[in-house]
């Protein structure tokens, strides 16, 4: 076996190889080109694991390189805290991730290369729009208490008339401009919403993730673009992590240290909870059980953790087993387990 570090960059990349004892047996830098990338993997001989880091090239890598050797690691680098030990540069570097996959010291990252893992670049899109439209919004809010207007309402930012109530003109200059990005960025985001329904219909589990209470198409298509495949989980307590969803007990020497959430994806994260939250609001069998853990004493707060983890339960099973969601899921769930 040959342990293949790769360190990327947008411009060159660095190689080093391992054998199987941990000697080094080469290390080169090359161009960032598919053609010189692939021609230097096929030049190694024997049984080939190849390990580079999460970054914005690491799609395109997988892609191109996957076929190239036996084993493809993705690996996290927020976890390769080795990496930041003694100096640092591009051969190190590649050096130290040889090591580290050679040593099975690396978190893998999840990669499969179909059209699921492509559709995040529109949900990332969206997400990216929808912040900063957000930012947005808030800054012209504050531009009219600045000048000690309060306005409230979903109208404030769909008619200009309100720009009257400045009455200084720098700020009424200034919130000229606000409203109308305000008005180009709606226009973007009825175009992205648009794309999405078009792009989801690709995907025939999202029809089935839009039926659980909660999970709208654009809540089912971020699902759909960031789990990719949900055998990728062993069961619903490794999503639940996965998710942010539950906290992990930190012990050392008999002695608690108290709960952590473990590092998670935190646009799921986000799914579940604004799911939850729209569940609570509803009547659903799922309100009702939600209404079922409080009336046994459970606290508010614990029980609407409890409906967030059996939404995200709900779509991780229904994915896998092809099945729309029915209220026997939630009623019969006392009796018998959903198993995930």
């Amino acid at each position: 076996m040959k342990y293949i570090g790769l360190d990327a960059h947008i411009s060159s990349c660095t190689f080093h190889v391992l054998d199987a004892d941990g000697k080094s047996l080469d290390g080169q830098e090359t161009a960032t080109t598919g053609s010189k990338l692939v021609s230097y993997l096929r030049g190694i001989s024997g049984e080939k694991t190849l390990c580079f880091e999460e970054t914005n090239l690491a799609r395109w890598l997988y892609a191109i390189l996957k076929k190239e050797v036996d084993h493809v690691v993705v690996c996290d680098p927020v976890m390769n805290h080795l990496m930041s030990q003694g100096p640092k540069n591009d051969k190190v570097d590649a050096k130290k991730l040889a090591q580290l996959v050679r040593g099975g010291f690396v978190n893998p990252v999840f990669h499969s290369g179909d059209e699921r893992e492509e559709f995040r670049d529109l949900v990332g899109g969206y997400d990216d729009l929808i912040r900063d439209f957000v930012r947005l919004k808030n800054r012209y809010k504050a531009l009219f208490r600045s000048q000690g207007v309060r306005r409230t309402g979903g109208d404030f930012y769909e008619e200009k008339s309100f720009l009257k109530d400045l009455q200084k003109r720098p700020a009424r200059f200034v919130g000229k401009g606000l409203y109308e990005t305000i008005v180009f960025f709606e226009e973007r985001r009825k175009e992205y919403v648009s794309e999405l329904q078009k792009q989801s219909r690709k995907f025939p589990e999202i029809r089935l993730l839009k039926t659980i209470p909660g999970i709208g198409v654009i809540h089912a298509c971020k699902i759909v673009a960031a789990v990719v495949s949900p055998d990728r989980f062993q069961n619903k307590y490794k999503f639940f992590s996965y998710c942010g969803l539950v906290k992990h007990q930190q012990e050392s020497g008999g002695r608690s240290y108290g709960l952590r959430t473990a590092h998670s994806n935190r646009t799921l994260k986000g799914v579940f909870r604004m799911a939850g939250h729209t569940v609570v609001r509803g009547k659903s069998a799922l309100r009702k059980e939600y209404d079922r853990m409080m009336s046994k004493g459970i606290s508010s707060h614990a029980a609407y953790n409890a409906v967030c983890r059996r939404i995200a339960a709900l779509s991780l099973i229904l994915w896998k087993n092809g099945e729309k969601y029915k209220d026997d899921y939630v009623k019969d769930s006392s009796k018998k387990k959903i198993q995930s």
